[in-house]
């Protein structure tokens, strides 16, 4: 019989989380910066469960059916962008192990992308994947975009996915965005940001809310939707109408939180949980809430989180 999201409740969900985690001892968590913990002890299990060439976004599936081509759909915006503007230069913030710097070079051989990424080990193995594939026209640095280093300069389109919700000052790091990008030049983004306030929802659907961004690293909460744009604009950008696209994220989402219901409704499994690393088994908490916490367009009563691409362009 398949498994069916819908027929589980919220206050199902949390007890099933409470039996696996204890949910007060996730939220513990809440406020502390666990980002660098989190990656170390999840990489392994990105790598394999969610992606051997260390993708570690969302899946956009616009067709209703969850696929691998859904990851792609984020590095192919960026192509785009590349092609339009007849690009020579490209930077990444946030790189992760390289996913998407790669998969562009992988396309357009003439031109040069640099990936950056506050953590070493994934630099490393963004490194390797590239030296593997053979590419270079692809380089990786360590470095945070909080700000930039100076040295990050004239390039034709800038982008991060799913790495600037981590930011802690968006008005500095917009100005570093500015700064790195050449007259003319494209900015673009993939990220999930809050429609509403947390504490404005019911009781249940707030708490899965918060452990969902906390499994996720984000223990600040997630920012609130228009924050981004209204910092780009201040750094001197011109932003494009923003355009949610939540809805695609709901194959991909409901893939991941059929695994986890499996996973935490055994009650051997929940058992093993608990000898392993607790930031990677976490990622199990994010699976089983996804489509409860995330807005996307349902009847019934829906979460405040939205999945959005923003673009803007630094003016001529």
């Amino acid at each position: 019989m398949t498994f069916d999201p819908r027929t589980v409740s919220v206050s199902e969900m949390l007890t099933l989380v409470d039996k696996a985690f204890g949910i007060d001892r996730v939220m513990k968590d809440w406020g502390r910066d666990v980002v660098p913990e989190y990656y170390a002890q999840s990489g392994p299990a990105y790598e394999r469960m969610h992606s051997t060439q260390g993708c570690m976004h969302y899946a956009l599936n616009s067709d209703g059916v969850f696929s691998y081509e859904g990851y792609l759909v984020q590095p192919r915006a960026v192509l785009a962008e590349v092609a339009a503007l007849k690009g020579s230069r490209v930077l990444e913030l946030g790189c992760g192990k390289g996913f998407n710097s790669l998969f562009c070079a992988q396309h357009i051989h003439d031109v040069q992308f640099t990936g950056t990424d506050l953590l070493p080990a994934h630099v490393e193995k963004a490194r390797v994947f590239a030296a593997d594939a053979g590419r270079d026209n692809v380089v990786y640095e360590q470095a945070s975009y909080e700000p930039l280093p100076d040295r990050f300069r004239g390039y034709d389109v800038a982008f991060g996915f799913e790495t600037l919700c981590y930011a802690k000052d968006t008005d500095l790091v917009a100005a570093s965005i500015a700064a790195a990008l050449r007259p003319g030049g494209r900015f673009v983004m993939f990220d999930m940001q809050a429609m509403g306030d947390v504490d404005a929802l019911p009781s249940d659907l707030a708490r899965a809310t918060r452990l969902y961004g906390i499994s996720l690293a984000m223990t600040n909460g997630f920012l609130p939707a228009g924050q981004w744009e209204k910092s780009l604009e201040k750094a001197g950008l011109v932003v494009d109408p923003v355009e949610d696209v939540t809805k695609n994220l709901l194959p991909g989402l409901y893939h991941q939180v059929e695994m986890s219901h499996r996973t935490l409704s055994d009650w051997k499994k929940r058992i093993a949980i608990k000898a392993l690393p607790p930031y990677m088994t976490r990622n199990a908490i994010a699976a089983l809430f996804g489509p409860a916490v995330c807005r996307l367009g349902r009847d019934t009563e829906d979460g405040i989180l939205v999945y959005q691409k923003i673009t803007a362009t630094k003016p001529r």
